[in-house]
């Protein structure tokens, strides 16, 4: 029985770099072959990892020892890679969003289907040890029913980020134009939470009332964007995010987000997660603050990498779905139209 996935890295820019950590790290899977246009960056992996590396698509999809494949590429570039892993019999991960419309995002699905391989996406932080903690005091039902949610992030990112990452390790200018990135703020950075509420709450949006504006960066995609969001079950969701915002927060201040409900409230920041609650709950006292997390909100990728690999290794559908990210990326397509068009929109998306 076989015992390792071996995965194909196609880009190997900052978010490859994680990956690839986290799939040396994961007991059931390897890194076969990376691939990248740019020779120093698809070198510079492969010689960390003592794997061979190649500059083009087709050979690494030729690679006969290649079970899966990740996708690391712009976003535009997700359905078209996908879509060629697929027909090549390879599984494929893509990093989010699953791409930058749903038409792509169902060809893709349809790809999968079609040559029975899978397609995930990859929404680490669900398996971030506090978003599980999370889950479970709200599947308890320790908050009651939840009618509110507030989450995003003000935050400063400088003018290399937006052509070279947050580390610089790749030239390029594709976050700056709209039909590259399919958005800004949203897209890139509240994909993850608007992933994480619906994760941890079950709850699907079904409307969106949105504004956005580019105020500051020299980029095509919105930098300050504020979302009204209609839950299936009544709540209402505020979403708020800017890309351009200096000093963050005062001294002594804590940004974070919050799951309201109607017996008691959920509040994540960096720093920890505070719970309270206006009944008791396990060990939990009510009618006081009590610390359930203090880990840190990044983690996940390689407990995500190992969940992946091991549905594919039992022949299991994998535990993020395509559906999953489609879903996801519903909701930032809606957050757009809704702020294009001045209007509430209603989901599902024609």
């Amino acid at each position: 029985m076989k015992r390792t996935i071996v995965f194909g890295l196609v880009g190997c820019g900052e978010i490859a770099v994680q990956t690839a950590k986290a799939i040396s790290q994961s007991p059931n899977c390897e890194i076969g072959m990376v691939q990248d246009i740019n020779e120093v960056m698809a070198r510079d992996l492969a010689e960390k990892y003592s794997v061979p590396y190649c500059l083009t698509w087709p050979e690494l999809l030729g690679n006969k020892h290649v079970d899966a494949v990740y996708v690391a590429l712009p976003h535009h570039l997700h359905a078209p890679a996908a879509i060629e892993a697929a027909a090549a019999g390879k599984h494929v991960l893509v990093e989010k969003p699953i791409a930058t419309t749903l038409a792509d995002a169902d060809r893709m699905i349809a790809a999968a289907e079609t040559a029975g391989v899978s397609l995930s996406v990859a929404f680490t932080a669900r398996y971030a040890q506090r978003t599980l903690k999370i889950k479970q005091v709200i599947d308890d039902g320790a908050i009651g029913s939840i009618v509110g949610l507030d989450f995003g992030s003000y935050g400063y990112k400088p003018p290399t980020y937006w052509s070279g990452g947050w580390t610089g390790r790749v030239e390029t200018s594709w976050r700056t134009r709209k039909t590259e990135s399919g958005g800004g703020v949203f897209l890139m950075n509240l994909v993850h939470t608007v992933d994480f509420i619906r994760f941890v709450t079950g709850l699907e949006v079904a409307a969106v009332a949105a504004t956005y504006d580019t105020f500051k960066t020299n980029v095509e995609v919105e930098d300050y964007v504020v979302a009204i969001l209609r839950y299936s079950n009544g709540a209402i969701g505020q979403a708020r995010a800017a890309t351009f915002v200096e000093g963050t927060v005062p001294g002594g201040a804590i940004e974070g987000d919050r799951i309201i409900g109607l017996s008691g409230q959920i509040f994540i920041a960096r720093e920890s997660i505070e719970m309270f609650l206006s009944k008791p709950y396990r060990d939990y006292e009510a009618n006081k603050w009590h610390t359930i997390s203090a880990e840190s909100p990044w983690g996940g990728r390689q407990e995500f990498m190992t969940d992946f690999a091991k549905a594919l290794l039992c022949g299991k559908t994998p535990p993020v779905t395509a559906l999953d990210g489609r879903k996801a990326l519903e909701v930032c397509l809606a957050v757009y139209k809704s702020g294009a068009a001045g209007q509430y929109v209603t989901l599902p998306l024609t």
